[in-house]
């Protein structure tokens, strides 16, 4: 009985430590499905959106930033298939069109240029100025060009020749606020056969401006075609009148690529011709080489006294002069010098010349007379009546007796020998 009361609260223990088990095991382990599930929607809770939700969120964020490309900012090339041809036309790309044009003096006709009759003008047009207008392929210049082009074809209808009209140069205005906003320079192209002339191109201009209404066109000058041709003023002279030409300054020339300059120095601009050319920032010089200056188109010598470029140092000259000066005072100096020492040796001291005679200045002797030493003139008081001696001894005076006779006989005499005089013994 024990045994079996005992069997059966064994066997009520296990089954609660079982059922403890089996509770704890689920409570800790996930149901695969349920499990997963949740699992699943809590990494979608935590996790940034998916793939689509992530390109819609770039998309939008792209879309915030980056500003929408517009048709204005689009550029167009309509000139990549050469709807103007391949030959001399240009090809000029606009906003919406295109638009064919040649080299000056040139109309556009069948993709080809051809010569014809050109009138240069500057009009003022009814139009607001901006950068715009100087960019081709903006909405503003094509709005410009449909405008130009309208009112010059009505103006031009009743002219028979008239093909196109050219814009040159777009700028604001520079006069007062009462004229037009913008000044554009154009030229009106007709056919070389054309009848018309400058009178009546401005005739049909001006009647258009002034037919009732606003003209988009307010005003109208005639222009040179040397100021539409834009020669290179700095190295080119324009010469012509319809059909003008970039001649080039002396010393200049033309190179293969250019047209309305001279970029280069002329042939005859070298060492032989004293020459050399210079690369400037206004264009090519040719100059004169050093100690040479330009006369007549020639490079010629310097003057004396004259050196450097373009014989501009007087350094030489200054000296020349100073060394003439300084020579002609020295040359004075010693011409009176000169005179002044032969003066003095033509005078002698009349002292001196009285006491010599005559006879011994005379230098052609034939006598055998000593000539080595003068004789003394002595003046004597019988040659001369009037003559007192200065000797004491020979003084015939009062005072004579104040002076002692010669008590002394002299021991020497002189002799005279062919060769000059001898003192020798009397005794």
């Amino acid at each position: 009985m024990r045994c079996s009361v005992f069997l059966a609260v064994w066997l009520s223990l296990v089954l609660s430590l079982l059922k403890e088990t089996t509770a704890t095991t689920s409570s800790t382990t996930p149901v695969p499905t349920t499990t997963n599930t949740a699992a699943t929607g809590t990494t979608t809770a935590n996790t940034p959106v998916s793939t689509t939700t992530n390109t819609a969120e770039t998309t939008a964020t792209t879309s915030s930033t980056t500003p929408v490309p517009t048709t204005t900012n689009t550029a167009v090339d309509f000139c990549r298939e050469y709807p103007c041809g391949r030959n001399l036309a240009t090809c000029i790309s606009l906003q919406s069109n295109y638009t064919c044009e040649c080299q000056y003096g040139f109309y556009y006709s069948d993709k080809n240029c051809y010569r014809g009759q050109v009138y240069p003008a500057t009009i003022g047009v009814s139009a607001s100025y901006s950068d715009s207008l100087q960019t081709v392929n903006s909405t503003e210049y094509e709005q410009l060009f449909k405008s130009v082009a309208a009112f010059f074809e009505k103006a031009f209808h009743n002219l028979t020749g008239y093909i196109q009209t050219v814009i040159v140069k777009i700028q604001p205005s520079k006069e007062s606020r009462n004229s037009a906003p913008v000044n554009v320079t154009v030229t009106n192209l007709f056919t070389w056969n054309s009848t018309v002339n400058e009178a009546s191109v401005n005739s049909a201009v001006q009647h258009a401006i002034n037919s009732g209404g606003e003209s988009y066109v307010r005003t109208y000058k005639e222009a040179t075609s040397c100021a539409i041709y834009q020669c290179d003023t700095q190295t080119t002279v324009c010469e012509g009148d319809m059909f003008p030409e970039c001649k080039c300054k002396p010393g200049l020339e033309k190179t293969e690529w250019d047209d309305r300059s001279c970029s280069a120095c002329s042939k005859n601009c070298t060492a032989e011709a004293h020459k050399y050319c210079v690369k400037e920032k206004m264009g090519p010089v040719c100059r004169c080489m050093a100690n040479f200056k330009q006369e007549d188109g020639n490079c010629v010598a310097c003057p004396v006294g004259y050196s450097g470029e373009d014989c501009s140092d007087n350094t030489e000259l200054i000296l020349i002069i100073v060394g003439t000066v300084f020579g002609a005072i020295i040359l004075s100096l010693v011409i009176a010098v000169s005179i002044i020492s032969v003066r003095a040796k033509g005078k002698r001291n009349p002292e001196k010349r009285s006491l010599i005679q005559p006879e011994y200045s005379n230098t052609n002797r034939s006598d055998d007379r000593p000539g080595m030493f003068p004789r003394v003139q002595t003046t004597s008081g019988h040659a001369n009546p009037g003559y007192q001696s200065n000797n004491p001894y020979e003084m015939r005076s009062t005072n004579r007796g104040h002076f002692p006779e010669r008590d002394y006989d002299d021991l020497y005499e002189i002799s005279r020998e062919p060769r000059g005089f001898r003192m020798q013994s009397r005794y």
